[in-house]
């Protein structure tokens, strides 16, 4: 098959979404298919203007100028050249599934169309009424003209169900231990890992402050992210103003080689986000055998700590959040670590990618399809 994936942002940025597009595109390679990435001509991250064509990793990468607002930007693609691809993968909700949707209504869009939902964009509270206005009025119309749904999430899944009548899902892949294998260290100490964006919904001058009001904490809160992924200044403050440099770290802009050394010698991962349409960083550190100490609010970050069987939810009281905390480290043992890895096996690309794959297949050939939520990646 020829595949066309059409994300928003790509090589060179670095994000969940970008890692699940490449992941699925390299599977999706190495069984055969030709794969390319269809994205926007600029780095969002930091503003610079990228190449319009590019080969990566035996990804041919297509990028197309664009304006209006990063939220939503608006971006015109050549028909004629999707229409040489089998299938159309759009990833997330934005523009391009209004945009490739009207197309494939009027008839001059032809191939099968695919979109991936990855959360929506319910990510925060802001403008909500509005976007509960948008998601049952455009998006309702925009999803409705897609061949096939494919939710990452129950969540997702209960929302788009409603929407288009081939709705399946399919939890996202993961990596797994994508910084490489652990490394050797004498003792593993009492950290904690949040691994990700510095976005809104993560509520991450929400985690700092609950952290340092944990009154001796067993190990150091160890924040790593780039620092072009959201406004380090007020986090770097709130450290200072809270005087708990001695507990709380912001590891910035640093080698696959230094995230593994902090990750390899952590016993938890941390995150207190508000709204996760997945939370893959989660599923990556798993991996390595760290315990989840998550937020409640996600209904993801619930699937992994009941699913899992180890490490535990906690909720905005800074009280509970220290007696959460003590407990967490107080019931720590190997086999919480063991359960980590364990779970995180299932999130496996290669057996991801199959059931996009069968997804991809049913949709081309829908007299001989599957049936609609029959495939969901969970055992």
């Amino acid at each position: 098959m020829k595949i066309a994936h059409i994300v928003r942002q790509f090589h060179p940025s670095i994000g969940g979404l970008e890692d699940f597009v490449f992941n699925l595109a390299t599977e999706q390679l190495a069984s055969g298919h030709s794969v390319s990435v269809f994205t926007l001509n600029s780095d969002f991250q930091n503003d610079e203007k990228l190449s319009p064509r590019e080969p990566y990793k035996g990804i041919e990468i297509r990028r197309y100028p664009w304006f209006f607002s990063k939220r939503y930007p608006i971006c015109f693609m050549a028909m004629a050249t999707l229409n040489g691809y089998d299938i159309v993968h759009i990833h997330a909700i934005d523009y391009f599934v209004d945009y490739l949707s009207l197309c494939k209504r009027i008839g001059i869009l032809k191939p099968t169309t695919i979109l991936s939902t990855h959360g929506g964009f319910f990510h925060t509270k802001r403008n909500a009424l509005l976007k509960h206005y948008y998601f049952k009025t455009i998006t309702k119309f925009s999803t409705a003209a897609m061949d096939a749904v494919i939710c990452c999430s129950e969540n997702d899944h209960r929302l788009f169900r409603k929407l288009n009548g081939n709705t399946h899902q399919i939890n996202n892949g993961v990596k797994l231990k994508k910084f490489g294998e652990p490394l050797p260290v004498p003792g593993k100490t009492q950290d904690m890992i949040y691994f990700g964006r510095f976005s809104q919904n993560k509520c991450i001058p929400w985690l700092i402050d609950a952290y340092a009001g944990i009154r001796n904490p067993a190990g150091k809160l160890k924040i790593i992210g780039r620092s072009k992924t959201g406004n380090v200044q007020v986090l770097k403050k709130m450290i200072q103003q809270l005087d708990c440099a001695d507990r709380v770290e912001l590891i910035l802009d640093v080698s696959d080689e230094v995230i593994l050394h902090h990750i390899s010698s952590a016993k938890y991962t941390i995150s207190a986000s508000e709204y996760e349409g997945f939370g893959l960083s989660i599923v990556e550190l798993m991996s390595y055998g760290l315990v989840p100490f998550l937020s409640s609010k996600p209904p993801s970050f619930r699937e992994f700590v009941g699913e899992s069987r180890c490490g535990m939810l906690f909720d905005y009281e800074r009280e509970k959040f220290e007696e959460q905390y003590q407990q967490l480290v107080r019931n720590w043992s190997p086999d919480l670590a063991h359960r980590a890895r364990k779970y995180s096996d299932r999130f496996s690309w290669q057996s991801v990618a199959k059931s996009i794959e069968s997804i991809y297949q049913a949709s081309m050939n829908p007299t001989t399809g599957i049936q609609a939520d029959s495939i969901d990646t969970n055992p």
